[in-house]
């Protein structure tokens, strides 16, 4: 009996090993660590505050940070580690930016360990817009 126990453990912890293998160290290896959350650039030559909320479906707040951008400067934010593990969580996040609390513009995405939101303060190609957001994956 006592055989039969560890026998199964054993198959149990072969299985979760090829199971971190396959889901995640491999991708790691082939794409690289994880993409910042979200990555901001100020591309004016004025300082600028932006504000940052992300709320999940359920509309439950999971960050909300205040960010003073001089002119040229970047900031970025890692992602926590349920956003770090491949199909952890497949659901669709909302990226609120607000802009010297005069702009807003929201996004809707699907956070992954390679997607980015990308955020640019007036960026040349987006004439009339202090706000250009998209998404870079990798």
């Amino acid at each position: 009996m006592r055989s039969f126990r560890r026998k199964l453990m054993l198959g149990v912890s072969l299985l979760v090993l090829i199971f971190m293998l396959l889901f995640v160290v491999i991708p790691y290896l082939i794409a690289g660590p994880p993409t910042p959350l979200f990555h901001v650039r100020n591309h004016d030559t004025g300082v600028h505050e932006l504000r940052v909320e992300i709320y999940d479906l359920e509309n439950n707040s999971v960050l909300d940070k205040t960010y003073e951008l001089s002119a040229g400067e970047e900031v970025y934010h890692a992602k926590s580690f349920r956003f770090r593990v491949p199909g952890f969580e497949i659901v669709d996040y909302t990226f609120k930016f607000t802009l010297d609390n005069e702009f807003t513009e929201t996004y809707q995405t699907n956070i992954q360990p390679w997607n980015t939101v990308e955020v640019e303060l007036y960026s040349e190609y987006a004439e009339g817009q202090p706000l250009s957001i998209g998404e870079i994956t990798v």
